[in-house]
């Protein structure tokens, strides 16, 4: 299971930084092409600013479930309640 949720997570957070990324490109390019006067090139807003954003929040979304996973996985280990039957029965 802690598999699945990190493969889901990091899709989830790479689809998410695509589109935050991708809306500020596009915002970012239309006001550099208005103030200079120019068409804009929306192929710039892709590559330069969603793509790299997408692959930046991708791989911190896959490097924080990774560290989550490992740290859930050794504090289950480490915590795992005692069995006390016997000293219950001997009081």
């Amino acid at each position: 299971m802690v598999s699945f949720r990190t493969v889901l997570f990091t899709i989830l957070f790479t689809a998410l930084g695509m589109g935050v990324g991708l809306l500020l490109g596009i915002i970012a390019t239309v006001v550099l092409a208005a103030v200079h006067h120019v068409q804009p090139d929306m192929a710039s807003a892709y590559r330069h600013v969603a793509a790299p954003l997408a692959l930046a929040s991708g791989a911190c979304a896959l490097a924080w479930n990774v560290f989550r996973g490992v740290k859930d996985a050794v504090s289950a280990r480490t915590n795992k309640p005692v069995d006390c039957g016997d000293a219950d029965r001997q009081r």
